[in-house]
């Protein structure tokens, strides 16, 4: 058993305990370990893994390494040159100073004062006083540095890429190349003593030395390897391909174990073995990998995509695809006691189910992507197809009451909405266009909103006439939320986002710093709202929507719907089976989450052919990276400098919105940028 836990103020129902990416495992000795993942998770357990507690590591970036030099002192780091530790057993933790921004490969300590990083672009960092301090080893500034493990005080190796090992024979003090070669990588490196080491590399390579690394054997391994770890001449362990696999003739030959989909392992003695993954997938072997225990519990992998709930206990969520299926469409998911504990209800070719509605606890609708309307009197078990229509795909449905409901489609350049009145068993096209319709919202059986690409539509009889609101927006919009009458809210592509105040009379764009588009909403009241943007992000407001606080505790999977049964309790679903409820409205500290006071300012920004970095003191010295990316999430330039100001020139570039994303060894910040 895991002991679960709750990470601010949402808890996991799906996957259970939680369902972080994680990233390493350590265990210093065979009861105390420890595991980093993704939003700052560091999770400790004293009784060999039966189980774990969460610690608060302070920060909210993906943790990425963790070592550990006794039961109480460790070490965890993230990207760009990140580095924390901790003396009092994961309960408190202190950012120490790298000097770089590289990314970090390895995090290595031979006692409780001497460690090693290795990271990129020839980034071999060491320490002597338990990292206090951290200094540069004497590198090749090309090469990329993979592995590192010493056999003494004194004598240690690296592996980097371009087939090269280094040594040093003084503590770190000076290394010198021992072994090269242009074409390959070496990912991974282990002595068993002064004399005998074995190095693993791109492409199956591996390398065996039995004297301190004056010459090598070069040999090919029956699959790729990557986190070696011997325990005589003959028997070692690694991954490859996410899995434990265990060799008994040197490297030659690797086979498989029964402990699979790892990010990382880390033996605690001789037979417990502990591996990490995706997911917050936790595995635990006590026959040293032959077979393993999943910690975590997971209803369904599958990508949620809308969830509704007609009572505060009973709810209902749904998928496109069913992922252990292969191309199967479409599962349904039930909860009766509030999201404690979830079923899979039906699992059938559905067709790519984009929406779901129950009018009551057992009464339901859904609608696919391949225009077929379905029907459920039995709480989702039984599904009967009640219309279809093929030239449309279904994106939204909704119910104003047991007999009214709407359904909103587009097909080719065109879109349409279709209304029932009794119960779904006759459908009628009251409203069709040359553009999609792509989302719809009704207060009551006559006041209701359509999405109509980038403008908005309104009927205040039922659908019979609708009446067009046109914005002045970049992007196409993607869901519409009402409170009452009077107030609501759309959102969009190029992180638009509209409030109205007059029932849709008029729409004001209120500022906003999303670059990503806004997928989804909802509104407990007029002050109080959550939305769903693309690229992971969640964004809560308590002020109608003025401000946006980003959530930055949510996990990397993606949220598409969000829904409350009331003020306090409500649920986000999203991709990986993710489900996530709160119980207490979901609510943070603004002040916590708000955006940092700008870093560094872009000029001009619309820009042509140049645009100007700089800050407001332009002191560095320190590497700057920065990097464009394009609203596909294509990186389209990556350059380094060493001092503000400087110009990136982006001459090159089409026009449009770009991402502009400044790191340095203080902070990481992103702006928009508008080529011209």
């Amino acid at each position: 058993m895991i002991a679960c836990f709750s990470y601010s103020q949402w808890n996991w129902s799906n996957p259970t305990p939680f369902g972080y990416h994680l990233y390493d495992v350590d265990f210093p000795n065979e009861t105390i370990g420890y595991i980093v993942g993704e939003k700052g998770v560091v999770l400790k357990t004293t009784d060999a893994g039966t189980n774990w507690e969460i610690k608060s590591s302070g920060t909210f970036r993906p943790l990425r390494l963790v070592e550990f030099t006794d039961a109480e002192t460790g070490y965890i780091t993230s990207d760009s040159g990140f580095i924390m530790k901790t003396t009092d057993g994961g309960e408190t933790w202190m950012e120490l100073q790298s000097g770089t921004i590289e990314e970090f490969n390895n995090l290595y300590f031979f006692n409780e004062i001497l460690g090693f990083i290795a990271g990129m672009n020839g980034q071999l960092l060491r320490t002597t006083d338990g990292g206090e301090t951290w200094e540069r080893a004497s590198i090749d500034i090309y090469s990329d540095v993979y592995s590192v493990h010493f056999v003494d005080e004194n004598t240690g190796y690296a592996a980097a890429s371009m087939r090269t090992v280094y040594k040093t024979v003084d503590g770190g003090d000076n290394w010198t190349s021992i072994s090269g070669d242009p074409y390959l990588n070496l990912k991974s490196i282990f002595f068993l003593d002064a004399f005998k080491g074995y190095v693993a590399g791109e492409n199956n390579f591996m390398m065996k030395t039995t004297n301190g690394g004056f010459s090598w054997t070069h040999f090919q391994s029956n699959r790729p390897i990557k986190h070696l770890q011997f325990v005589d001449e003959l028997t070692g362990y690694a991954l490859s391909y996410e899995q434990l696999v265990k060799t008994t003739n040197g490297g030659t030959t690797w086979n498989p174990l029964g402990m699979t989909d790892c990010l990382s392992y880390s033996f605690a003695n001789n037979n417990y073995v502990f591996g990490i993954g995706y997911h917050g997938r936790i595995l635990k072997s006590v026959d040293a990998g032959l077979t393993c225990v999943n910690y975590t519990s997971s209803v369904t992998e599958s990508e949620l995509v809308d969830v509704h709930f007609p009572d505060v206990n009973t709810g209902y969520t749904i998928s496109q695809y069913d992922v252990s299926a292969g191309l199967r469409y479409g599962q349904v998911l039930r909860t009766t006691n509030a999201g404690e504990t979830w079923q899979i209800t039906a699992d059938g070719d559905f067709g790519r189910l984009t929406s779901v509605f129950f009018t009551g606890i057992n009464t339901g609708y859904m609608v696919c992507g391949y225009g077929k309307i379905y029907k459920t009197l039995d709480g989702g078990y039984q599904w009967d197809t009640l219309a279809s229509y093929p030239d449309l795909w279904l994106s939204e449905v909704t119910f104003v009451d047991e007999n009214t409901g709407f359904v909103a489609g587009e097909g080719n350049g065109s879109g349409a909405i279709l209304k029932t009145n009794d119960g779904g068993m006759s459908w009628s096209r009251i409203y069709e266009s040359d553009k999609p319709v792509r989302g719809i919202h009704f207060i009551d059986e006559n006041v209701g909103y359509g999405i109509l690409y980038t403008s908005i539509i309104k009927t205040i009889n039922g659908g019979l006439e609708w009446l067009e609101t046109s914005l002045s927006n970049e992007g196409t919009l993607l869901d519409i939320f009402f409170v009452n009458q009077s107030v609501g809210y759309a959102c969009g592509f190029m992180g638009d986002f509209y409030k109205t105040t007059n029932g849709g009379v008029t729409w004001i764009k209120l500022p906003t710093q999303f670059f990503n588009a806004l997928l989804c909403m909802y509104f407990v009241d007029e002050n109080t709202g959550y939305m769903s943007g693309d690229g992971c992000t969640f964004f809560q407001t308590d002020n109608g929507g003025m401000n946006w606080n980003s959530l930055e505790y949510f996990s990397c999977s993606w949220s598409n719907s969000v829904w409350f049964t009331d003020d306090l309790n409500g649920y986000i679903v999203g991709g990986n089976g993710k489900i996530l409820k709160t119980t207490n409205g979901g609510l943070v500290l603004s002040k916590a989450l708000q955006m940092p006071e700008a870093e560094f300012t872009l000029f001009p920004n619309p820009a042509n052919s140049f645009v100007t970095i700089s800050t407001e003191d332009n002191a560095s010295g320190f590497p700057i990276n920065v990097s464009l990316l394009n609203f596909n999430g294509m990186q389209v330039i990556k350059e380094k400098y060493r001092y503000m100001p400087f110009q990136v020139d982006i001459s090159s570039l089409a026009k449009g919105i770009y991402l502009l994303r400044l790191e340095t060894i203080n902070y990481t910040e992103t702006k928009k940028l508008v080529k011209m």
